[in-house]
């Protein structure tokens, strides 16, 4: 990972072996499935699910065990296959841009304002590509 002061945005990106829609549909539809919810969640232990909303003004958020939700951000743009921006945990936004890259898709994850919420194992774990794992 690229060494920053603290302002500059975190951008990572990955390589991954499928189709646009698929990666598209795999970050979202199956964000709770490669989202590391036991380390990063707001309910710890608690914590069953998250989710993304799939429309402008829709919420990613986690789910208790008891069927509580906490909100973490909002969707601010949803353009299936090649984009998703949303807010994150206050005054950070994530930018996610899929493209077609010769038999598979280009993910690249830009994420501002992180050093509001030191969250840089985010883009760790894009750059592991273990977050589309098919």
């Amino acid at each position: 990972m690229a060494e920053t002061s603290g302002n500059e945005p975190i951008r990572q990106s990955v390589r991954v072996d499928c189709p646009i829609e698929d990666a598209f549909r795999l970050f979202t539809e199956g964000f709770a499935e490669w989202w590391p919810l036991a380390s990063y969640s707001m309910t710890g232990e608690e914590a069953e699910s998250c989710a993304i909303e799939p429309w402008p003004g829709g919420r990613v958020f986690e789910r208790t065990r008891s069927g509580e939700e906490r909100e973490w951000g909002l969707v601010t743009a949803w353009d299936p296959p090649t984009r998703l921006e949303l807010t994150w945990d206050r005054n950070q936004t994530v930018k996610v841009e899929f493209q077609v890259e010769a038999d598979g898709t280009r993910v690249t994850v830009i994420h501002t304002g992180w050093r509001l919420a030191g969250v840089q194992a985010f883009a760790a774990f894009v750059s592991e590509q273990t977050l589309l794992a098919v």
